[in-house]
């Protein structure tokens, strides 16, 4: 398939890079490989946005779309970086929660080191 050129793709990783890093040609290579298998996903998913924005469309008594909009590629390739699989491909740190504050401000997690503690935490 190959129909993206290299030296625009280059350019644009090269933009992160520091100026000592150089760049491999098979890396660039491998790189344009990829943004070709997520362009043709993209197509395909952005075909399924659009025949659900038709079917929608002709429920409300609206004539069918004829050409593929900004809107389904836009909503394909979102709902293709939200997907599971992209976010678990490989080793990823666990997403921490916040339960909001449960623990009170004036409340101390450990025992003081003095004996006194019930004086310093309010405790009669």
């Amino acid at each position: 398939m190959t129909s993206l050129p290299l030296k625009p793709i280059r350019d644009l990783l090269e933009q992160g890079f520091p100026n000592h890093m150089h760049i491999s040609d098979d890396a660039i290579v491998a790189l344009r490989d990829t943004l070709e298998d997520i362009i043709q996903y993209i197509g395909y998913e952005s075909i399924k946005e659009f025949e659900r924005l038709n079917s929608n469309r002709e429920r409300q008594g609206l004539r069918r779309l004829r050409r593929l909009n900004h809107w389904a590629v836009k909503s394909a390739a979102q709902k293709i970086i939200n997907e599971d699989s992209i976010f678990n491909m490989g080793s990823q740190p666990a997403m921490i929660e916040n339960h909001g504050d449960t623990m009170h401000r004036h409340e101390t997690a450990t025992k003081p080191k003095t004996t006194h503690h019930h004086e310093l935490v309010g405790v009669d």
